[in-house]
């Protein structure tokens, strides 16, 4: 007559702590790390306009380069302070290196166009070795207000700061021959600074081991010393993550991510011999595009 009771009772305690979820959702600080396998692609475009004071000619061109793909180590933060309250980071960056060469060889001014007869003899073209590297990192830290909590969805918004450091080198070298002297040459351009920016997530957990994100930052380079040049910053993340402990997970995403800078330029150009054209002025824009995207994968702790 005891024992039915208490195995009753047993069942239902069963019962019951089977509708609960395995973890609590405290977790009150999340590392992510992961291997970030990202495509790139660097874009300029120019357009403005030429006069000689009299006559107005524009022209508007552009280029687009494929930077390839290369893994790179990725890593994100989250601090929970409250219960709405949070503290977002994201640092990632890329890295790329080309090089060409381009081959030298005999040139005979009587192959051009117009047929043998062209004075001179054949010059021997330097070998031209060129090598580019372009370097991007980034990194920003977000306060965020959870607007809408539930126990299984979250829409957070926030403000932040972004520190971006961008790198362009470039070296050229030639070879020495009978006419030319080796001569080599060096371009550096970098930008580090500093930005707030807008900061938003999307989470949903539909149960206790799955947690689903989207997470999104927007800064404009006007708003602080990010760059002298005019330009906006766009990044947004799809994260998918598996708990299989309380504490370890695996994580899948993909990240995306768009850097467009803009620069005015303006000059003179003597023009020497031209007939009846002393000078031609110019002016326009120069814009440039850095596009990074691709996969993600990696591993989730939580303290």
């Amino acid at each position: 007559m005891i024992r039915i009771p208490r195995l009753a009772f047993g069942l239902c305690v069963a019962g019951a702590a089977s509708t609960l979820p395995a973890y609590a959702n405290d977790d009150r600080f999340i590392l992510r790390l992961s291997a970030f396998n990202p495509e790139a692609t660097l874009g300029f475009d120019a357009a403005g306009t030429v006069t000689d004071g009299t006559d107005t000619a524009t022209f508007d061109d552009g280029a687009e380069f494929d930077l390839g793909r290369k893994w790179r180590p990725r890593g994100s933060i989250g601090v929970r302070l409250s219960e709405r309250q949070r503290l977002i980071g994201n640092f990632y960056d890329y890295e790329r290196s080309r090089g060409r060469t381009f081959g030298g060889g005999d040139f005979d001014p009587g192959d051009l166009p117009g047929g043998p007869g062209l004075p001179g003899d054949p010059v021997e073209i330097p070998e031209v070795a060129a090598d580019a590297r372009f370097e991007f990192a980034l990194a920003n830290l977000n306060y965020e207000f959870a607007a809408v909590d539930t126990p299984t969805f979250q829409w957070g918004v926030g403000l932040g700061v972004t520190h971006a450091r961008l790198e362009t080198r470039l070296d050229v070298a030639s070879t020495a021959t009978d006419e030319f002297d080796a001569e080599s040459a060096s371009l550096r351009w970098k930008r580090s600074e500093w930005s707030p920016g807008l900061h938003t997530r999307l989470a949903w957990a539909p149960n206790e081991r799955w947690h689903l994100s989207l997470e999104g930052q927007y800064l404009d380079a006007r708003w602080g010393d990010f760059l002298e040049e005019k330009g906006h910053f766009e990044r947004g993340g799809l994260l998918a993550e598996y708990r299989i402990t309380e504490r370890v997970g695996v994580h899948v995403g993909y990240d995306w991510f768009r850097l467009k800078l803009a620069d005015d330029f303006d000059g003179s150009l003597e023009t020497g011999d031209v007939p009846d054209v002393d000078r031609l002025d110019y002016a326009g824009r120069l814009t440039g595009r850095l596009k990074v995207h691709g996969p993600l994968a990696g591993m989730t702790i939580r303290f």
